[in-house]
């Protein structure tokens, strides 16, 4: 017994040196190493009155049928025109299906797989009734208190104007560029970008034009988010969500209310909602969401860093912990969300059809048809149909060790000083969805620090981007370029 307890000592010591020793390998740089670059206030100031501008073409996707407004998009790319002479000197540029832009930068090496940054011109409409709520009007694009205020700050002018600057600055100092570089501003992301990005990615495939890699929104550094780390933390996504919506339909016998069956239409549809609701896609740790928490973890206290360290015993208790928080809990599983049910037309009327609507945004290890197929088990009842209304399969992983991600990652500790860099996972659409395939590897990042209340903006009141942070996303895409496409 004695022996049997020293060994079970011994073994449980050697578990623990293994567990620290894990933890120590993921120690990262101290916050003292490196700085987040200044930003110029003079730079600054120039930088935002030329975004202030943009805010004020209204450049927006209605999602109703209604036409883009012709006027704010030609007026728009004629403002891009004046305000960068020297990169529209340097670079040709197309208008693609009326209001589009293709932006190419040619090379020196024809032989080279071109590079190709994705933003968007169109912005969502505002709420109506929320317009009085507003810091400063939204499309004013006013300056004030640091920041430019305005629909599209964020999403995703300011990232535009933030490439035009690297551009101008490059093309001014006589830059040119090993391979051809293109921007690929499409008009109507908003809506799911076919006519924008779907014809420019049409147009580019007859041309024989193939990347080695591009760039979209999608993520970014994010700042006070995650609990007890206090630097930015950048997230470089590797691929993005899917989605498909399915709408259940529950049919039933009619009659008076006074003489019910067992079940109703409105009854069945929604237990047809509950089973897909209360049952949910797993969540599951996959290599994206490895990578991040061990890059967080030299963030962390030691003690927090040994449980992140140590995935293959604590990993049932860090997923339980992410599971509480939405935002990581999507990041993790494919989501199911019920917005819409419909049944009924009378208080004693029995309804003889009821129907729900459910969105899935897909991960990408599951498909639009597995997501059909589980809820057809779940449901599991003759009387309830189901039909698909649309589907966007979820992209495949870019690669994190080819050359578009290293060279994003450099760009980003070139310029927010050594801050932990990790892939992720976009959880809404972007452009970038027309492009798989046209490109070894398509990643999504914007150079912009979002903070706490930043996310609500996106869509929401107030929108804005801080006026240092255009500054420095400016800066990044001047690195990037210059490290991706230099001489």
């Amino acid at each position: 017994m004695k022996k049997l307890a020293l060994a079970g000592f011994a073994a449980a010591l050697a578990v623990i040196a293994l567990c620290a020793a894990r933890a120590l390998m993921l120690s990262g740089p101290p916050p003292s190493e490196g700085a987040i670059l200044a930003a110029d206030p003079a730079r600054g100031a120039e930088v935002a009155a030329r975004l202030s501008r943009a805010i004020r073409f209204r450049t927006i996707s209605w999602g109703d049928g209604r036409a883009p407004d012709a006027e704010a998009f030609a007026g728009f790319a004629g403002y891009l025109e004046e305000a960068y002479p020297a990169a529209h000197a340097a670079m040709t540029r197309e208008t693609v299906n009326a209001h589009s832009l293709l932006y190419r930068w040619a090379g020196t090496d024809a032989g080279a797989k071109p590079i190709g940054f994705i933003a968007h011109i169109d912005v969502v409409p505002i709420e109506p009734g929320t317009e009085d709520q507003w810091t400063r009007p939204p499309f004013s694009g006013a300056i004030h208190d640091g920041a430019v205020w305005g629909r599209g700050a964020l999403d995703n002018k300011g990232q535009i104007i933030a490439l035009m600057e690297a551009a101008e600055r490059l093309a001014a100092a006589g830059f040119r560029p090993t391979r051809d570089v293109y921007f690929l501003f499409g008009h109507d992301e908003e809506l799911g970008g076919h006519d924008g990005a779907g014809a420019t990615r049409a147009l580019l495939d007859e041309r024989g034009v193939h990347f080695a890699w591009t760039l979209d929104e999608g993520s970014g550094l994010v700042e006070g988010i995650i609990p007890g780390v206090e630097r930015p933390v950048a997230l470089i996504s590797t691929a993005e969500k899917g989605s498909t919506t399915l709408r259940f339909t529950a049919h039933a016998p009619g009659g008076h209310s006074s003489t019910p069956g067992p079940d109703t239409a409105v009854s069945l549809v929604a237990r047809a909602v509950a089973a897909v609701t209360d049952n949910p896609h797993p969540l599951e740790f996959d290599e994206n969401v490895v990578a991040f928490l061990h890059a967080i973890a030299p963030e962390l206290p030691f003690a927090q860093r040994l449980v992140l360290a140590n995935l293959w015993l604590t990993g049932p208790i860090v997923k339980k912990q992410l599971a509480a928080d939405r935002v990581t809990a999507a990041s993790m599983r494919t989501t199911t969300a019920a917005t819409i049910i419909e049944g009924g037309t009378k208080v004693n009327v029995l309804p003889q059809q009821a129907s729900a609507i459910v969105n899935y945004r897909i991960h990408p290890r599951d498909s639009v048809e597995g997501v059909r197929e589980r809820a057809k088990r779940l449901i599991d009842d003759e009387r309830v149909t189901i039909e698909t209304l649309g589907g966007v399969a979820p992209s495949p992983q870019a690669s994190t060790e080819a050359e578009g991600y290293r060279a994003v990652a450099q760009s980003v500790t070139a310029v927010f000083g050594p801050v932990a860099v990790a892939p992720s996972l976009t959880l809404q659409g972007t452009d970038t969805r027309h492009y798989v395939g046209a490109a070894d590897d398509n990643y999504r990042f914007t150079p912009f620090i979002y903070r706490t209340d930043d996310l609500a903006r996106i869509h929401g009141t107030d929108e804005r981007v801080m006026i240092e942070d255009l500054v420095r996303g400016a800066a990044f895409y001047e690195d990037l370029i210059r490290r991706a496409a230099g001489p």
